[in-house]
């Protein structure tokens, strides 16, 4: 399970570290990812995360009001509580940990679209989703580092990149968005442009 939420951890941030890489000309890169090994959280763990969330979300998004940015906060709020409720009840169940955390996100953005009056913020949500993700934040309030692994990220001249880590693992991230990563246990996830992850088991 902690795997798998790396797995969507590494997913989230190499999206959105390829949006910010220039598509002139071939780079390589070396990126250092740390894998976390966290305490159970707490309430006021997933408060702060979601207070974070929020807050990052509302400076995107240029939102004032107060009422819809604490609104927000809430919806954070539960997502964490929600989501730490599956880490424990699917130690095993790969398939059904991702059904059921794809039911939490759809939530997610049904609550959303009742928050935002205007449809444009809720566009400009759905845009910046990613940014957002639950495995964004875990990582912040994970209280053990374990070991870095090294890994090399090649950005081509038509801004696809393709990064292989120390232990295996291969993730490749196209120009629009698209995601494919190959676990270094053989397990296969893929993350399309809307975020939709999409898991293989080998």
């Amino acid at each position: 399970m902690k795997k798998t939420f790396l797995l969507f951890s590494c997913a989230g941030a190499l999206a959105l570290a390829s949006c910010s890489q220039e598509k002139a000309a071939e780079t390589t890169t070396t990126t250092t990812t740390t894998e976390t090994v966290s305490t159970p959280a707490t309430e006021a763990t997933y408060r702060t995360r979601a207070n974070r969330i929020a807050t990052r979300m509302a400076t995107d998004l240029k939102i004032t009001d107060t009422t819809v940015v604490a609104r927000a906060e809430d919806i954070y709020f539960n997502r964490s509580r929600r989501l730490a409720e599956l880490e424990a009840q699917y130690t095993t169940d790969t398939t059904g940990m991702y059904t059921a955390m794809q039911a939490i996100n759809i939530e997610t953005d049904r609550e959303f679209k009742t928050v935002f009056s205007d449809p444009a913020q809720y566009e400009a949500y759905v845009a910046n989703r990613m940014n957002y993700a639950e495995e964004m934040y875990v990582a912040e309030a994970a209280t053990q580092t374990a070991s870095a692994d090294q890994g090399v990220t090649k950005v081509e001249a038509d801004g696809d990149t393709k990064t292989k880590y120390a232990d295996g693992t291969k993730v490749k991230t196209e120009s629009d968005g698209e995601m494919k990563i190959k676990a270094a246990d053989g397990s296969k996830a893929k993350v399309d442009d809307d975020g939709e992850i999409k898991m293989k088991e080998e």
